[in-house]
């Protein structure tokens, strides 16, 4: 399909402005603005599976489409690390390291394309193959980071109620480094498996 913005673009695409108002939204903790931000995240990560469940349904799959659901997925993700760091609900670590990965794996991932390999077909090991490119380790991922934000986002939203669960704060503290985790165990495969591409 020639690179045009097709609908599954414009769909991938439109998750930019609701990123913008969910963040602006967390930002009024403890009151109707911060539920309202925590209803819209799953709307936010499901418009990521529906841009591509339209993509192949319609024959829109493209490289500029897949190219800007990774770039969008890192922004998303990026953002509301930055906001949840800003807020002081994670270390300022946690969104550096989200970034860093995010622009080692992405340029490694840009250095596989230019020698002819799509961004999980670079994967050679069993392990990256696994890791990296299964549709498993891939929707456990994303799921673990919708989780984390969903967490975090129902403590800002709790802020002034005065909420007694100690069972929250370990939860979502729990999914944070679990999520932490993941990006670590993803991001080593990259890594390791772009040394068979190299000349």
């Amino acid at each position: 399909m020639s690179p045009r913005m097709s609908t599954a673009n414009f769909i991938t695409l439109s998750r930019l402005p609701l990123l913008v108002l969910v963040a602006l939204l967390l930002y009024a903790p403890g009151g109707p603005a911060a539920w309202t931000a925590l209803a819209l995240l799953p709307v936010l990560y499901l418009m990521d599976w529906f841009d591509g469940y339209w993509a192949r349904q319609k024959n829109q799959v493209s490289d500029l489409g897949s190219v800007l659901d990774i770039a969008i997925d890192r922004v998303v993700e990026n953002v509301l690390w930055i906001v949840f760091a800003h807020q002081q609900r994670v270390p300022v670590w946690v969104p550096i390291l989200f970034i860093t990965r995010s622009f080692v794996v992405d340029g490694l991932r840009r250095y596989g394309l230019a020698k002819g390999h799509s961004a999980f077909g670079m994967m050679r090991s069993p392990a990256g193959r696994f890791l990296v490119a299964g549709r498993f380790m891939r929707g456990l991922y994303g799921l673990a980071k919708g989780l984390a934000f969903g967490a975090l986002a129902l403590e800002a939203a709790l802020t002034g109620v005065g909420h007694p669960y100690a069972w929250l704060d370990a939860a979502t503290r729990l999914l944070v480094y679990f999520s932490v985790g993941l990006c670590v165990l993803r991001g080593v495969p990259v890594l390791l498996d772009i040394r068979a591409l190299m000349d």
